[in-house]
């Protein structure tokens, strides 16, 4: 028995010595911040892109609201890699404008609104793995493919117009960008306690987004209309890491993202039934982000 309970802690010295001089087999970051976002978007007159080439167009300013992350990732072995990460911003403040103009390049506007935007959320999801391409002492360079989902909730609403108990302007705007994704990220080790990293991001997105315009009688409710079109996403993050233990790191980061797609299609449909379908001119979105967090290693 007393040999026994020796050999047993034996191996577990052992393997306490191992995980100290061997990279974490497991990694795990929690983080929260604050994220601020642009989206706008507009349509044609007709399917041509004409009549006028320009007839709505909403954008959405500064949505912002605190922001938490998680992210986890497995090292399969020296090399290979697989990572996961979940965000998710509360929208607590925003401005929006909704403009319908009458000639082409935005001229003659014949209805124009300044609306809030403070309710909503943004979210994301990536799912990837990744190579070392490159491990020398201080010095890691990676390439990574998989998924990358994005996805936004948003509203046009009119606090100086609401009325309690009526049927208030309440628009809501639901987008999803999703699509492979790929880049590079790379470490440099500045000192013993202190590295710095970096990530580009490429990922080529279907965009998808359904609408309710909800105080107009002759669009179908809650689906008024739908947006579909290709575009791409590109996303850079910079992450300063302190060492507090070798176990345990502080993460300081910046995150910005902007993403666009090409023309594609609009399709209203009303109330008679009717779907009248005109060209989706694009949409396009900038974000920025400010987080700290911690990172436990395995």
């Amino acid at each position: 028995m007393k040999f026994l309970l020796l050999h047993s802690l034996l191996l577990f010295s052992c393997a306490i010595v191992h995980a100290q001089h061997h990279s974490p087999v497991a990694e795990l970051a929690v983080s929260g911040g604050y994220h601020t976002a642009d989206l706008r978007w507009s349509i044609a007159g007709n399917a041509s892109g004409q009549s006028p080439n320009v007839l709505s167009e909403v954008k959405w300013r500064l949505l912002s609201g605190p922001a938490v992350a998680i992210k986890g990732q497995i090292n399969l072995n020296s090399r290979l890699f697989l990572k996961g990460e979940l965000s998710h911003t509360f929208i607590q403040s925003g401005k929006a404008t909704d403009t319908d103009y009458s000639e082409d390049d935005r001229q003659q506007p014949g209805y124009y609104a300044q609306l809030d935007a403070d309710e909503g959320r943004l979210s994301a999801f990536r799912l990837y793995g990744g190579y070392h391409l490159l491990q020398r002492p201080g010095i890691q360079i990676a390439v990574f493919a998989g998924y990358a989902a994005h996805k936004e909730s948003l509203f046009l609403l009119d606090h100086a117009a609401y009325v309690p108990g009526e049927k208030n302007l309440r628009c809501t705007y639901n987008t999803s960008w999703k699509g492979v994704s790929g880049g590079l990220s790379g470490l440099y080790r500045v000192t013993s306690w202190l590295d710095l990293s970096g990530e580009l991001q490429y990922s080529q997105m279907n965009y998808d987004a359904v609408a309710d315009w909800n105080l107009i009688d002759a669009f179908q409710h809650p689906v008024s209309f739908k947006h579909h079109a290709r575009g791409f996403d590109v996303k850079t993050s910079v992450t300063v890491n302190f060492r507090l233990k070798s176990y345990l790191s502080l993460l300081v980061s910046g995150t910005y993202r902007h993403a666009e797609t090409g023309t594609g299609t609009d399709q209203l449909f009303m109330d008679s039934g009717t779907v009248q379908t005109t060209q989706f001119n694009g949409a396009f979105t900038n974000a920025r982000q400010i987080s700290i967090g911690a990172l436990v290693q395995f």
